[in-house]
């Protein structure tokens, strides 16, 4: 896949996401399935409005820019004509991307970005058993996308320092990619907001007001782990690359297993990182984990973005 280079500003409108009545507790495994998917993601579904985008073709080398970003989308993101919105990525993950982009242009760097291409299947509102199995199958398939479109980036663009990033079923997306790419060179950062698979000890950056709650802030398939097939905790080699963001009381990175409903406040907090009007309080610590802009005699090889 052809890495992309987008420029544009979030323009999609809010529609607030319900939750749904828990189930009770008498069947075992039927809570297990239907109380981890009732809380996991509660979607923010952008209204129909556009970004409006530019784009430019990052084509191989010595044509790679300086900085590649991954973006998963969270749950419904991608349905119908939200596909084209937002560069395929969701309002969160795009809006990261455009502020990210204006900082690395402040001293002369080049971004391009790629959607992962995964079905950020949405929760469904009242499913059974196997409704739950293709939501987990979504995320399955998006960790499986990310890994691929990955090794394809890196393999044409070897010099290219590679961004993740994610929110809710998203982040969960490129966390289940973490342990596989701590190694990597090309790995400069990863971004998660509002992960279903956040560990209160993981060894990450952690923004959010959870932070502020000792213990706080464990994602709501760590409740679950292996029914949800969780991964383990981030050795500190990744966590330190890595940025956590997440507040108290949202439905999924910071899940409260004692509850039977999913409170409109939880559900309001999940969906709050997409409103911010100001700017994202992660944007400058990501752009830091980039280091600083590479001098003349450490450039190995010119780059060029092509205008589009």
């Amino acid at each position: 896949m052809r890495p992309t280079r987008c420029n544009g500003r979030d323009r999609s409108a809010d529609v607030p996401v319900n939750g749904r009545r828990g189930v009770g507790r008498r069947l075992i495994e039927g809570i297990l399935v239907r109380r981890f998917a009732s809380l996991v993601s509660a979607a923010v579904i952008g209204g129909a409005a556009f970004a409006s985008l530019t784009m430019a073709t990052a084509q191989a080398q010595p044509a790679c820019p300086d900085v590649h970003l991954i973006g998963a989308a969270g749950s419904g993101e991608r349905d119908g004509a939200l596909l084209a919105a937002d560069a395929g990525m969701g309002r969160v993950v795009h809006k990261s991307f455009n502020d990210l982009q204006t900082l690395l242009a402040r001293d002369g760097r080049t971004i391009t970005a790629e959607a992962v291409e995964y079905p950020a299947t949405a929760v469904p509102l009242d499913g059974g058993i196997l409704d739950w199995a293709g939501f987990m199958g979504s995320v399955d398939t998006g960790a499986a996308a990310l890994g691929q479109q990955y090794a394809a980036f890196v393999a044409q663009c070897p010099t290219t320092k590679v961004v993740l990033a994610g929110y809710s079923q998203g982040a969960m997306v490129v966390h289940r990619n973490l342990h596989a790419l701590d190694a990597s060179p090309n790995l400069a950062a990863a971004l998660l907001i509002a992960d279903g698979d956040r560990l209160p000890q993981d060894p990450t950056l952690n923004l959010g007001t959870v932070t502020a709650v000792p213990g706080a802030g464990k994602g709501v398939a760590q409740d679950w782990p292996i029914l949800a097939r969780a991964p383990a905790p981030l050795p500190v080699s990744i966590g330190s690359r890595t940025i956590s963001v997440c507040d108290v009381g949202d439905a999924v990175c910071d899940y409260d297993p004692d509850a039977e409903d999913v409170p409109s406040a939880a559900v309001n907090v999940h969906t709050s990182y997409a409103r911010s009007s100001s700017g994202t309080s992660w944007t400058r610590p990501l752009y830091q984990l980039l280091g600083p802009a590479p001098t003349d005699n450490q450039i190995a090889n010119p780059r060029v973005v092509a205008a589009g």
